[in-house]
C-alpha cells in the first residue's frame, strides 16, 4: 500500500493502544487523551478501512477478527519506530529498564546491582517491579528477570540458574530449638511460601516431610505467606519466626552473611527456574547485551555458591 493510502498515524496509535490493553480508557490514560478521543480515532479508522475493528458491549470491548489481524503487526511497527527514535534521540544517560518481581529485587538483584553501576558507571538503570512477561512484550522494559519456565520462542531468554528448596532458619532458632536432624521438626514452627504455587506440583512442607520419611500430616501448621511474598517468609525466618522451606538462590545473601543456615536436608529440586528475558533480536544491544552478561556473571557466582 503506498504511504498516502495508510490511514492517519494518530487513529492506528489509539487502536493499536486500546487492541493491546483490551481497554479504551486504559488506551486513553497510557496516550494522555479522553477515552472519547480514543472512540473517535478508532471509528475514523474503521470507517477508513471499511471493516469493524471492535465489538462493543456495555462496560467491555472485544476485537473482531480484523482486530486480531491487525494488531500485533501495528505493535510491532510502533516498537521498531520507537527503537529507532531512540537510537537517534540524544541523551546525557542511558537508563536500562530492569523488570523483575519484588522477591528477586530486594533478595538478590539489590544486593549485587553496585558491581553493575561499577562496571558500567555511564549507563543507568531503573528497577521496575512486574511479574510477568506482557512488559517485555509491551515495550514497557528493556529486560526482564523470571522465575518461571523457559519463556516461547518470541523473547530472547537465557537460563541463569535452577533453583532448589530446602529447610533455612536463623542459627538463634536452631540453636534454642536444638534442630539436628529432620525428625526435629515436630517441635519447629514451620512457614510456608507459597509463593510456586502458580506451577504445577511445587515442592512444599508436605512433600519435604514425606521425602525425610515423616508423617506429612504433621507439616500443614504454621504461617503462609502468598505468591508474590516469597521474600518476606524469608525475611519473616531470618528474624526467628520459624523454619521455611525456601528458595535457596534467592535467600543466597542471607545464607552468606550469616543470617540463615540450613540445618539438614533433604534439598529439593523444583522444575522452574531464573531467566534474563528481552525482546528477541535486542539481546545484542550494547546496553542490553552489558546488563545479560553481567547478570549471568553474578548468577553463576551465586549457583557456585549454592552447590558448595
Amino acid at each position: 500500500m503506498p504511504l498516502r493510502r495508510l490511514p492517519a498515524l494518530g487513529s492506528l496509535r489509539a487502536f493499536e493502544a486500546a487492541a493491546r490493553l483490551c481497554s479504551f480508557k486504559a488506551a486513553a490514560a497510557e496516550l494522555a487523551v479522553t477515552p472519547g478521543a480514543i472512540s473517535q480515532q478508532i471509528r475514523g479508522l474503521e470507517q477508513d478501512l471499511e471493516v469493524k475493528l471492535f465489538r462493543r458491549a456495555v462496560r467491555s470491548v472485544s476485537l473482531t477478527e480484523a482486530g486480531r489481524q491487525l494488531q500485533p503487526a501495528l505493535t510491532a511497527a510502533f516498537l521498531q519506530i520507537r527503537d529507532a527514535v531512540d537510537q537517534v534521540r540524544p541523551r546525557a544517560q542511558a537508563s536500562l529498564r530492569v523488570d523483575s518481581s519484588g522477591p528477586i529485587i530486594s533478595k538478590w538483584l539489590l544486593p549485587r546491582l553496585h558491581r553493575f553501576a561499577e562496571r558500567y558507571p555511564d549507563l543507568g538503570v531503573t528497577i521496575q517491579s512486574n511479574n510477568g512477561l506482557s512488559d517485555i512484550a509491551s515495550g514497557a522494559a528493556d529486560v526482564a528477570i523470571r522465575f518461571t519456565h523457559r519463556p516461547g520462542p518470541d523473547l530472547f531468554a537465557a537460563k541463569l540458574c535452577a533453583e532448589h528448596v530446602l529447610p533455612l532458619a536463623s542459627p538463634e532458632l536452631v540453636s534454642r530449638l536444638d534442630l539436628r536432624a529432620p525428625s526435629d521438626m515436630a517441635r519447629a514452627p514451620l512457614l510456608h511460601d507459597t509463593s510456586a504455587e502458580v506451577f504445577a506440583d511445587p515442592p512444599d512442607w508436605p512433600c519435604w516431610f514425606e521425602r525425610a520419611g515423616l508423617d506429612p500430616m504433621g507439616a500443614q501448621r504454621g504461617m503462609r505467606f502468598d505468591r508474590h511474598a516469597a521474600d518476606h517468609a524469608i525475611d519473616a525466618a531470618v528474624n526467628g519466626a520459624g523454619v521455611v522451606l525456601g528458595r535457596g538462590f534467592l535467600a543466597r545473601t542471607d545464607m552468606l552473611e550469616g543470617r540463615l543456615v540450613s540445618p539438614f536436608g533433604p534439598a529439593l529440586p523444583m522444575a522452574v527456574g531464573y531467566y534474563v528475558v528481552c525482546r528477541a533480536g535486542l539481546e545484542t544491544r550494547p546496553d542490553l547485551a552489558a546488563f545479560i552478561n553481567w547478570i549471568r556473571d553474578e548468577s553463576a557466582a551465586t549457583a557456585r555458591c549454592c552447590a558448595a
